[in-house]
């Protein structure tokens, strides 16, 4: 099973095979888009809630999520595709008001991979487009959370400077008793 297996080495990296060329999403990539926001957030899901959430639950609440976010101002998605059009990457960008200091600040949403391109840079140069992105919109912060398992995703926010700021914790409650 994936989820059991050693997370791989974010310090080594496979040579991409192609130039990846980063462009706007159109409505044809909503599919793509779908399907890797699913996959991101159903493997960074804490095994307790794999266990108690559905499938389509976590869809479901996806969708809904997708409905209030992607209609705010700000948001960006760009697709990562090869010279072909393979699209093998997704970046989410928008805008989160930070609790804490009350300032806007650049988001990113979501990044990912497509299995079998990992590993080769292409979350990297995702990632420098999403700096790169929030600059030029005059953003000072961009912001992220990330899955406290997810080593390899951590590894290179901390290669790119990321600092952990804050941590969310969970606990799980008990029922009362009626």
């Amino acid at each position: 099973m994936k989820d059991e297996a050693e997370p791989p080495d974010p310090n080594t990296q496979r040579p991409m095979p192609t130039r990846i060329r980063l462009r706007p999403a159109r409505e044809a990539d909503d599919p793509f888009f779908v399907e890797m926001e699913f996959r991101t957030t159903w493997d960074n899901l804490s095994p307790s809630d794999r266990e108690r959430l559905s499938r389509e639950d976590v869809r479901g609440a996806l969708q809904l999520t997708h409905e209030l976010l992607l209609n705010r101002p700000g948001n960006q998605v760009v697709i990562a595709e090869t010279e072909k059009g393979e699209r093998v990457g997704l970046l989410w960008l928008g805008i989160n008001r930070n609790v804490i200091t009350g300032e806007d600040e650049a988001w990113v949403y979501n990044v990912s991979v497509a299995e079998g391109h990992q590993g080769r840079g292409i979350g990297r140069l995702l990632m420098e487009h999403a700096e790169q992105l929030a600059r030029r919109a005059g953003f000072h912060t961009l912001g992220l959370m990330v899955a406290s398992h997810n080593a390899r995703a951590r590894g290179l926010y901390e290669k790119l400077a990321f600092e952990t700021t804050n941590t969310l914790m969970r606990k799980k409650l008990e029922s009362l008793p009626d």
